[in-house]
């Protein structure tokens, strides 16, 4: 198991409005098409951050799901709407838990 904490990063003052996006629209149709969103949240120090975080059996669970999320028909409106709100490239760190983590 693994989880990649994902950065979106708005155009100037869209960051509201990304958030919004995210959490209205995108995020349930990647937990429609099976995907585990632990949370999501704005960044305290940066107005025009959205991040999220998902949860992933393995890398095979991780392009089942991302490939259902592409192959979905709803995806490319979203897809246009999110691109028109973003302002630079995505960061994606990817974590795997220690035995110790209450995140097992």
């Amino acid at each position: 198991m693994f989880y990649e904490i994902r950065t979106e990063h708005a155009r100037t003052g869209l960051g509201a409005e990304l958030a919004q996006y995210m959490d209205e629209t995108v995020i349930p149709l990647h937990q429609e098409t099976g995907m585990t969103v632990v949370g999501s949240f704005t960044a305290a120090d940066d107005e025009d951050s959205f991040v999220w975080i998902r949860r992933f059996e393995d890398a095979a669970d991780r392009e089942r799901v991302l490939a259902a999320v592409h192959g979905h028909p709803r995806c490319p409106a979203v897809v246009d709407t999110v691109s028109a709100l973003l302002g630079q490239a995505e960061t994606t760190v990817r974590l795997t838990p220690t035995p110790g983590s209450g995140l097992r």
